[in-house]
């Protein structure tokens, strides 16, 4: 996989801007059990999945924990679709919460990697397509 092309992020940027808006505002108003609308995943485009998939790749440095994979490992549970403890149901926002607000008394930390909120969205909306769409891990 080579670097990204500016031009096609640059086309997304709009689709990933209001799904993160949307995310963003209700992940810092709402704790993950308590979404009662999910955001609108049909804004998840290619390009966004391919983001999220180089942040977890790299610098979120999730594939240390959760494998490259996405299958899981000693001290984190796999991204693929299981019984979701803390991300509840692995819907897309919950997902998003935990990337943002870490997961208290385990090694998952908020934002981890350094990431920001854009590539923690970015980085949900990979392991969610993974999960529900069936992209590549």
């Amino acid at each position: 996989m080579g670097p990204p092309r500016p031009g096609r992020l640059v086309a997304a940027f709009p689709a990933i801007a209001a799904l993160l808006l949307l995310i963003v505002r209700r992940a810092a108003t709402e704790p993950a059990t308590s979404y009662r609308q999910q955001p609108d995943t049909t804004a998840i485009t290619p390009a966004i999945v391919d983001a999220g998939r180089r942040i977890f790749h790299s610098k979120g440095m999730c594939f240390g924990c959760h494998g490259m994979r996405l299958e899981g490992g000693p001290v984190a549970p796999p991204l693929t679709p299981h019984q979701w403890k803390d991300a509840i149901g692995g819907d897309l926002a919950a997902i998003f919460y935990v990337d943002t607000h870490g997961v208290s008394g385990t090694v998952m930390i908020a934002h981890p990697g350094g990431i920001t909120d854009v590539e923690a969205g970015e980085v949900a909306a990979y392991i969610w397509s993974v999960g529900h769409r069936g992209a590549k891990p």
